[in-house]
């Protein structure tokens, strides 16, 4: 599998994210051990709110970059209207946010000061450029530079925060600041790579050209599967803000559900991949791929989330025993995330088919089915009730993918979910692989 240029993709954003999981740990104990959890609750807060208008404003069209890259629109045409696209989606953003920033800072955000909050959209138009040009970089399946990108982006937050937090005391402020210049790094240089990686491609006379017209209908089919998709993850988040405005409270739950989403290097790693591979395949091999992949998915996030456990309960008592409220939280949502690793294969896949109005119905039915067990268990329970809800969610949204996928492919539901010999021995046969290119390096 390794040797296939499908593994080598995935083992190669595995790699980036294994090492991202790594440079996050340090980051998110250090922003915890610093700030505490209010400080830690209001820093979530704050930059969750960007980051959750960027996924409004983009209409699904980072999906539909991806898609159109891997079906080889000119590298050239994409670029220019991804950087077309941001300045106009940037100003539209800012303008509404800043419209709506008092009434948003008395209810859905009013753990986070106004002050913050304003400063934290300057990344708006960063995240946007970076996910147009990632996007057409992982259609095109050009991954190497990419991964390098993102791992320099967490070590530079890391440095940062150590710099800005921990040694300048700049508190939360240190924090955003730290995000923000992150941020604009990141677009920066994933714009250059996608400029160099265009430049090698044949001449765009030779390519067909993308269109606005093209990308924004499918960006519109994908978008409801998006927004609902996102806001299943988050909208507990902005739900505790709500309903209790406490930020130690969000502190603590945003450290347990960053610890739980520790095992999310695997799924991304295979779903980032995935999406555009199937959208280049035949409509048989991918039938054929998908349980395959998805199966062998639960495997590795099972054995990750074996030896995370541990981990989590010795680091949360010696390094933040103050946060040990957080634990119940993380447990309860530790099958959620094996809920989550079947539905983003699941996802990549009825998705990559060209048909995402079956992935939104699935996300969207378990959004709504999130909001309503928020509402009930909050009150009562707090974020622990969060966390129940979702894992409610989660189990939800995986469940209706199963039938979607099963039905379109012809197979068992059992066949996406359950590991066999054979993904064992692929393990086996992986890390073999692995210990030999290991071997010739040294």
């Amino acid at each position: 599998m390794i040797s296939s240029p499908f593994g080598q993709r995935v083992m190669g954003v595995f790699a980036t994210r294994v090492v991202r999981f790594g440079l996050g740990l340090v980051i998110s104990f250090t922003l915890s051990r610093i700030l505490g959890a209010s400080g830690r609750g209001i820093y979530s807060v704050v930059t969750l709110a960007p980051t959750t208008l960027v996924t409004l404003g983009q209409l699904g069209l980072p999906n539909a970059f991806s898609f159109f890259a891997g079906r080889g629109r000119s590298g050239r045409s994409l670029q220019v209207i991804g950087l077309l696209l941001s300045g106009v989606l940037s100003v539209v953003l800012l303008g509404g946010t800043l419209l709506a920033l008092p009434w948003l800072g008395t209810n859905v955000l009013q753990a986070a000061p106004a002050d913050l909050l304003r400063l934290a959209m300057i990344t708006i138009p960063f995240q946007l450029v970076a996910a147009f040009a990632g996007a057409v970089l992982i259609g095109r399946g050009v991954m190497r530079n990419y991964n390098l990108i993102l791992v320099g982006q967490s070590a530079v937050m890391l440095v940062l925060i150590v710099l800005l937090v921990g040694i300048l005391r700049l508190g939360v402020l240190g924090a955003v600041f730290a995000t923000i210049v992150v941020s604009g790094a990141t677009a920066l240089a994933t714009s250059i790579e996608l400029w160099r990686v265009r430049r090698r491609e044949p001449d765009a006379h030779e390519q067909r050209a993308a269109r606005i017209g093209e990308l924004s209908s499918f960006g519109a089919k994908i978008y409801p599967a998006s927004l609902s998709g996102f806001f299943g993850y988050r909208a507990d988040v902005f739900m505790l803000s709500a309903l209790t405005g406490d930020p130690r409270a969000i502190g603590l739950y945003t450290l347990g559900v960053s610890l739980a989403e520790l095992t999310f290097f695997v799924p991304d790693a295979v779903s980032t991949v995935f999406f555009p591979r199937v959208a280049s395949m035949e409509r048989k091999s991918a039938d054929e791929t998908v349980a395959t992949v998805a199966r062998f998915t639960v495997l590795i996030t099972l054995i990750s989330m074996v030896g995370l456990i541990p981990l989590a309960f010795v680091a949360v008592h010696v390094v933040l025993p103050d946060f040990r409220d957080s634990l119940p939280a993380f447990l309860i949502l530790l099958p959620g995330i094996i809920a989550l690793t079947v539905a983003k294969v699941l996802a990549s896949y009825v998705g990559g088919l060209g048909i995402p109005l079956r992935v939104a119905i699935a996300s969207g039915s378990a959004l709504a089915i999130n909001v309503v067990a928020n509402l009930v268990l909050i009150p009562p329970l707090g974020f622990v009730g969060a966390a129940i809800a979702s894992l409610i969610s989660y189990s939800v949204n995986a469940t209706l993918l199963l039938f979607i996928a099963a039905r379109l492919s012809r197979r068992r539901k059992r066949d996406f979910i359950l590991p066999t010999g054979a993904e064992w021995r692929r393990l086996v046969s992986g890390l073999g692989e692995l210990w030999t290119l290991r071997s010739r390096n040294h």
